[in-house]
């Protein structure tokens, strides 16, 4: 435990996700999702890594209608999560941090729907992982987002919320032995 590897690289990752907002006005339900991209661990000490990542986002929600239907809106957006890792042994780590997006596209049921959301969103992120030697890592995370996005709800932080499940494979790594 002495000695962790420097494991700085480049990785790409991608997986799905559950997404829903919410809001004090209407009751969202998730909507299944996907998000993929590249990432680039940076080695910060013996037990710390700063990840930052640039991801595309596959997100939105479903509202139930009155005629007993779902209205689903969808975005896609491009998303920047930076979290800085804490290894508890070589491989398990804790991961905390900060996610910018702005979005690129949305629609209400096949309809154009870039009017109704602020196009940039703050917030926070964590989650767990599995990094392993040879390159391969697991993440589950949660989002949650800090900044009003629906331009028409007047309730208190409209936010988003996202669950991800991510596979990454860092293809490029550098592995030289650090002691403390």
């Amino acid at each position: 435990f002495g000695q962790l590897p420097e494991r700085s690289g480049l990785g790409y990752k991608g997986g799905p996700q559950l997404a829903t907002w919410r809001s004090g006005m209407l009751n969202y339900h998730p909507v299944p999702g996907f998000v993929a991209g590249l990432y680039a661990p940076i080695w910060a000490g013996s037990h710390f890594e700063i990840q930052p990542e640039l991801l595309v986002s596959l997100e939105g929600a479903a509202l139930a209608t009155p005629e007993g239907g779902n209205s689903v809106t969808r975005t896609v957006q491009t998303i920047v999560p930076v979290s800085l890792k804490v290894y508890l042994n070589r491989t398990f780590n804790l991961q905390a941090g900060v996610q910018g997006g702005y979005s690129v596209y949305a629609t209400v049921d096949g309809k154009d729907a870039r009017d109704k959301l602020r196009p940039v969103e703050m917030g926070f992120n964590g989650g767990i992982g599995l990094d392993m030697e040879s390159g391969f890592d697991l993440t589950l995370r949660y989002h949650g987002g800090m900044s009003d996005l629906l331009v028409e709800d007047k309730s208190v932080y409209p936010t988003d919320r996202t669950l991800q499940l991510t596979a990454g494979f860092r293809f490029l790594q550098f592995n030289r032995q650090r002691t403390r």
